[in-house]
């Protein structure tokens, strides 16, 4: 079964959906900073679903072109 990972905002509108058959991608962590196209995003939580499969809701934040890390820390 391929693993998914669902990026959502804080409201819980899905941002975008990755299908990862082969389990190649890393699963993402709470703080970490990913990159998504051009869009950077800020790792806000994990959270998994087993019971959906291997189903994970990351929830993120974008980070803007004046923001840093630093700024959302």
């Amino acid at each position: 079964m391929a693993r998914i990972l669902k990026f959502l905002d804080a409201s819980g509108c899905e941002l975008q959906h990755i299908n990862d058959p082969e389990e190649r991608l890393p699963i993402p962590v709470s703080g970490q900073v990913v990159t998504i196209g051009s869009t950077r995003l800020w790792i806000d939580s994990v959270t998994a679903l087993r019971h959906a499969g291997p189903t994970y809701l990351v929830f993120v934040r974008p980070i803007g072109a004046k923001n840093s890390v630093a700024t959302i820390c």
